[in-house]
């Protein structure tokens, strides 16, 4: 949620106007043989997004 948040702040300040234009995302996740892999959203380009959040099941 971390992540998550931190986008939407960057969104939103992007949206009022100020921020960089670009949020890198440091994935840590499908790494495959890479060292880092990181994605990059650009402000202007993005039309949707979604958040898919699961709750661990302890046992």
């Amino acid at each position: 949620m971390t992540e998550v948040n931190a986008f939407i702040d960057w969104y939103d300040q992007k949206d009022a106007g100020t921020g960089p234009a670009k949020y890198a995302f440091k994935k840590v996740w499908n790494k495959g043989p890479f060292s880092k892999r990181t994605e990059y959203v650009i402000f202007d380009k993005i039309l949707t997004f979604n958040v898919d959040e699961y709750t661990a099941v302890e046992g």
